[in-house]
């Protein structure tokens, strides 16, 4: 189908026009297919196609067409970078006069505001909030559109995946799902009353092989055989194998470490050439990495066309490297999963680990075939290859290797129905004022994909009226002449997003006498923090415990009915490196001491620092305000890594935990002493350059300070 076809379906030439200058001439068969089977024309839909098969240009199409009936349209993602990344690729769209709106934090901010944009990306966490609290726009709301569909297979996210739909359908909104790892596609389109569109097509053909160690040889499904010169680590070997072929590689290994060890033996072994001009930019970029570690070791790999990629790193050094193997400057990249969780990343070759080491068990056990699928989708680049390849690298021997080629992604399935998540969306329906009783809840979870999928009608009731019970006793809803209302409580905890377990944590343990460890000690304890929290080793744990005694008087007590001993010790470690933050310690020597990646801390320290501020909040509408400020002033140090006396001035951009250090320390304490130093004594200061001085100064001018200029 040529473009030009499209006004038809209700497409404006201008959009048309778009597309060309796109270079988009005709839609692919999963863009025809999802047109003939009516996405535009208002039915909902699932597409169920391989990676990078054009879901994306449905969904815009679709979008834009909303937008110009006078309906917002909504695109939500798992991820905040993968957020950005369809913010980005969206915001060309206001080339047609339409405005496209970003919100990915932030729960209980008021939500108007966004009912000013055609278009709004946001993480399934924020719509699921804005649904909560019900701003007039959504009334407005044509179509949501869920990428990474899949999700619903996770425990955490699923669930809200599960509800935003459910709360869609009953409103009458078009809802398009978008995956390329579903098991049961069709039991998730009948979910959504609508069409399928399962096409097995892509832009670039997908090739599947196997390492047969045995015989030192690659065996691809199409027949071909590649020997492979094997003289030491198999998957290094494979990587020098494909780079002399002129294959850039992405390398999916389940350990950081591991993938960290790779790089840095792969780049003292092998020889890439790389031209440094297409790297200074980079090299610039990580200049500013946060610790000493991601500055030095990661630049070295870089100009020897080598680099990891894993959650422990920082932000910045996670998008340099993977804005150098875009450009093709970096020619491997040794990665976790967690690179394959829909970041626009492909390369000509992935080679695949399927076997990850099972705490629990002790022992390396086969990842999923689901997971497998989304890793191998990586390969192939569209406009420079003909084909991608993907080499699964650890397979026990050939036939298990095939076996995870030829079979499907396994069966999606709910998670609703445990008591996390009903005790959380339950609670969300009776604030929003969508359930007002037991029957009233029963209907709405009938619409959940946990119910549709094998869902017992009678369990499901039973299961609710448990919650409801658990919610009325922890006072966070009240049944008034047979209705169910939520109190004030409920209210806050509701809005704020926290699980209402956490909120009857805090207020059985919160402190007679405030105490800032005790405070951290607590919020790490409630379930909200541990679903996202990181991996401490065995050797940092013992250290600790050996520690406990120091600080027994300023922690929580050991036995509760709430937390086991295990958990409460591991508590103790994530607020000791909480602690160690807000008093300005260096993240070297945090992540040195703690054995942990910057990711990881910035990862704790913007889950405990959101927890926090909604406590701050809770306290307030319970009527103690001083400790309300407390805690939102500690919630602001969590944020920023500062004590309380730097709180002003790390307010600025640019002026971080590091550079708010030195002003103290030269006597400036305040934005009004800032205003008041002269600029050639703030550029003697340890890394305050021309540039950041000059930002600095813009600032204080626009918030209405007279700046000193003599010098």
């Amino acid at each position: 189908m040529r473009v030009e076809e499209l006004v038809k379906y209700g497409l404006p030439q201008a959009y048309i026009e778009l597309l060309v200058k796109r270079g988009i001439y005709e839609l692919n068969p999963v863009q025809v297919e999802a047109i003939k089977r009516g996405v535009l024309s208002g039915r909902n839909m699932v597409i169920s196609t391989p990676t990078a098969s054009g879901k994306t240009l449905v969904a815009e199409m679709l979008l834009v067409k909303k937008a110009l009936e006078g309906k917002i349209g909504v695109y939500l993602t798992p991820l905040r970078a993968l957020a950005s990344e369809k913010y980005q690729e969206f915001s060309k769209l206001r080339d047609l006069g339409l405005s496209v709106g970003i919100s990915t934090g932030d729960y209980d901010q008021p939500a108007e505001y966004l009912g000013e944009y055609n278009i709004i990306v946001a993480t399934y966490e924020r719509f699921d909030s804005i649904m909560r609290l019900q701003p007039l726009w959504l009334s407005r709301v044509g179509v949501v559109v869920v990428d990474e569909m899949h999700s619903i297979n996770d425990p955490e996210r699923g669930p809200i995946i599960e509800i935003i739909v459910a709360r869609s359908l009953r409103r009458g909104f078009q809802v398009l799902g978008l995956s390329a790892t579903i098991g049961n596609p069709g039991v998730m389109s009948n979910w959504v009353n609508g069409e399928l569109v399962n096409v097995n097509w892509r832009p670039v053909k997908l090739v599947e092989g196997v390492f047969d160690k045995k015989h030192g040889r690659v065996i691809f499904v199409d027949g071909r055989e590649e020997y492979v010169n094997i003289e030491g680590e198999v998957v290094l070997d494979l990587v020098e194998h494909n780079l002399e072929r002129n294959m850039q590689t992405l390398v999916f290994i389940h350990n950081r470490k591991r993938v960290e060890e790779l790089a840095e033996i792969f780049a003292e072994t092998s020889i890439i050439s790389v031209d440094l001009r297409d790297l200074r930019e980079l090299l610039g970029e990580l200049e500013s990495a946060p610790t000493r570690f991601e500055r030095e070791l990661i630049p070295e790999l870089l100009k020897r066309g080598v680099g990891f990629h894993h959650a422990g790193l920082s932000h910045t050094s996670r998008r340099v490297i993977e804005e150098a193997f875009r450009r093709r400057v970096l020619r491997v990249v040794f990665a976790t999963p967690t690179l394959a969780a829909g970041i626009n990343l492909p390369a000509r070759r992935v080679l695949v680990s399927i076997k990850r080491y099972d705490p629990i068990s002790g022992r390396r056990v086969n990842i999923s075939v689901s997971e497998y699928k989304q890793m191998a989708g990586r390969a192939g680049r569209p406009q420079y290859d003909e084909l991608g390849e993907s080499i699964i690298i650890d397979a026990r021997d050939v036939k298990e290797g095939f076996k995870y080629i030829s079979s499907q992604p396994e069966p999606v399935r709910g998670k609703m129905f445990t008591d996390r998540s009903l005790r959380i969306h339950v609670l969300s329906t009776i604030v929003s004022g969508e359930a007002r009783s037991i029957n009233d809840l029963v209907e709405l979870f009938k619409s959940t994909f946990s119910a549709h999928y094998g869902g017992d009608l009678e369990f499901s009731r039973l299961k609710i009226s448990e919650v409801v019970n658990v919610l009325e006793e922890s006072n966070m809803i009240s049944n008034i002449h047979g209705k169910l209302v939520s109190t004030i409580l409920g209210k806050v905890t509701s809005y704020t997003y926290l699980d209402p377990f956490s909120v009857t944590l805090y207020l059985k343990y919160k402190p007679r006498v405030y105490s800032e460890f005790y405070i951290l000690h607590l919020v790490t304890l409630t379930p909200d923090f541990r679903r996202s929290s990181i991996y401490i080793s065995e050797r940092v744990l013992t250290h600790y415990e050996d520690l406990v005694e120091v600080f027994k008087d300023k922690t929580l007590p050991v036995d509760s009915e709430f937390y086991n001993y295990d958990d409460w010790l591991l508590g103790f470690v994530y607020a000791s490196i909480l602690y160690d933050w807000i008093n300005e310690k260096s993240e070297d020597e945090i992540l040195e001491n703690y054995m942990v990646g910057p990711g990881d801390l910035y990862n704790m320290r913007d889950t405990a620092s959101w927890i926090i501020s909604a406590l701050s909040r809770v306290e307030r509408v319970l009527g103690d305000v001083e400790l309300s400020k407390k805690l939102y002033t500690l919630a602001e140090r969590v944020e920023s890594g500062v004590r309380e006396d730097a709180l002003e001035l790390v307010s600025l951009r640019y002026i971080g935990r590091t550079r708010a250090r030195i002003l103290i320390e030269h006597g400036i304490k305040s934005l009004k002493d800032l205003a008041k130093t002269p600029r050639r004594k703030l550029l003697t200061l340890p890394t305050f350059g021309p540039k950041i001085v000059e930002e600095i100064y813009t600032q204080l001018k626009e918030m209405g300070y007279i700046i000193e200029e003599k010098d």
